[in-house]
């Protein structure tokens, strides 16, 4: 055997042997992308602790959805409340619920929940955390709408006020190109 027959035979094994490498192998990554719902009226309301809820319906998801679609894997990651006018901060809450549900009339996809305790502060932005780790998202947004129920308990203000709500996912996606 000439010593390139063997270099050759040698290469062909190593092939055989070793697992194959990708040509690329590329992942993105999205650290957050919102939807918000602008504008929630707040009517003035009586000095008493109590809950205040508002729900409303999200159907502007095309951007949210176009990443689903396009491989990344979605997750819930965060809901924040934020006033726009009438008040300045949200430090009357004392626990805030957001609860996300899907729009579509037959959905089977459980609630959604996010929340915290001893949450207001004067901070202009609420921030409040998903419970447990974050749900796949993509089934949600395939649906077409989002309901988007927010309970904040605490001594409402007596001013009537506004405010934007997100709801907010994290993500990434892989691929993977072999020869």
């Amino acid at each position: 055997m000439t010593r390139y027959a063997s270099l050759a035979a040698l290469l062909v094994a190593l092939l055989v042997a070793l697992p194959a490498c990708p040509l690329v192998d590329a992942e993105a990554d999205v650290q957050s992308a919102c939807v918000t719902y602008q504008g929630v009226q707040v009517d003035a309301m009586p000095q008493v602790a109590g809950t205040l809820e508002k729900s409303f319906t999200v159907s502007d998801l095309e951007g949210l959805k176009t990443l689903a679609d396009n491989g990344f894997e979605l997750a819930f990651e965060s809901a924040a409340v934020l006033p726009t006018s009438g008040i300045t901060d949200l430090g009357f809450v004392q626990a805030a619920d957001v609860s996300i549900t899907s729009g579509a009339a037959n959905s089977m996809l459980p609630p959604f929940d996010f929340t915290c305790e001893n949450c207001g502060s004067a901070a202009a932005e609420l921030d409040v955390a998903p419970v447990g780790s974050g749900a796949d998202a993509k089934d949600y947004l395939e649906s077409g709408s989002l309901i988007v129920t927010l309970d904040l308990t605490g001594m409402p203000p007596a001013v009537a006020w506004t405010m934007d709500v997100d709801v907010c996912v994290t993500g990434t996606a892989s691929y993977e190109l072999n020869e």
